[in-house]
């Protein structure tokens, strides 16, 4: 077989809409190295998404939170998160998840500017850091990022100061969901690769069906379909919610199911034309109160959104 930049469930997606991707394009974007360019974007984040499993294989979804300079990008194949400058809770489950040469994702987002920037490889949990080998790196379009300028507040909160874990989601979280502008995914390939990605809408992009399921439009990107091809082959996630108003937390682990070719007027608007939605069943979920004490300042919602009519 002809080796390529993307796995089969990935290949799976694209023939189905009969995209192909220019090798020349993929070799561009795809790289097994962080770029240099690209060097002091990672290096000035605050915040870093993270992708991991947990012991059981459940995906969870976390934000690490530090000052700055507590990521360093060591070469272009490795990178380290400095615990001592970490501001995170420190009951974050994926202190549990990373195991020796654990598979891990990252998404270093700046919703200032609504740059994006992939990471995926392996990770160590050393004493003093988490050490990153990377393994593969690429960029991301900015759309359906909201626009929000992280502000660091200086109150004293104790971080994680109530966690509280449940399986069926209580009404406090279907009214987050179904309010939610925004909200970070894990995904993972039968190769066990992990990626971190965002998701972004107009408020109440999200539908909360019965039985607790959530729905989620898959709007037009960039023909890739990194995550629809990992569901494909590992029908499962992690999505991290979180309050930008109080700094609260809810992660949900669950499975996947996709729906493809929905043609009714109300869909096509919905997904912007695709006809694609992805089903989540929450199995696990975590909240924690005061995750962060970062004030997020909504600038604008992102042009790209779809007009929600309800």
């Amino acid at each position: 077989m002809k080796k390529t930049h993307f796995h089969e469930g990935e290949l799976n997606i694209q023939n189905k809409y009969k995209i192909k991707h220019d090798p020349r394009l993929a070799e561009r974007l795809l790289k097994d190295h962080i770029i240099d360019r690209l060097v002091p974007f990672i290096e000035q984040q605050s915040t870093i998404i993270v992708s991991t499993t947990d012991v059981d294989g459940n995906i969870w979804t976390s934000m690490l939170v530090g000052s700055s300079g507590f990521v360093k990008v060591v070469t272009s194949k490795q990178v380290h998160i400095d615990l001592d400058l970490l501001k995170s809770t420190p009951t974050e489950i994926l202190f549990k998840n990373i195991r020796p040469e654990s598979k891990i994702g990252l998404l270093f987002i700046d919703t200032a500017t609504r740059s994006r920037y992939r990471l995926n490889g392996n990770a160590s949990l050393l004493s003093d850091k988490i050490e990153i080998n990377v393994s593969e790196a690429y960029p991301n379009c900015p759309k359906y990022i909201q626009q929000r300028v992280p502000i660091f507040s200086d109150e004293q909160t104790k971080l994680g100061i109530n966690e509280v874990t449940g399986s069926i989601l209580k009404n406090i979280h279907k009214e987050w969901i179904k309010k939610a502008d925004t909200f970070f995914l894990g995904s993972m390939n039968a190769a066990d690769d992990m990626d971190a990605s965002h998701r972004g809408g107009a408020t109440g992009f999200i539908e909360l069906l019965e039985d607790n399921v959530l729905k989620i439009p898959d709007y037009v990107g960039n023909n890739m379909f990194n995550t629809l091809g990992n569901f494909v082959q590992v029908p499962m996630a992690g999505m991290l919610f979180i309050d930008f108003e109080k700094g609260h937390s809810l992660q949900l682990t669950g499975v996947t199911e996709l729906i493809f070719d929905q043609e009714k007027i109300q869909d096509q608007e919905k997904t912007m034309g695709t006809g694609r939605y992805w089903l989540f069943r929450p199995q696990k979920w975590i909240q924690t109160e005061f995750h962060n004490k970062i004030d997020w300042k909504l600038i604008s919602f992102s042009p790209f959104n779809p007009q929600i009519n309800k």
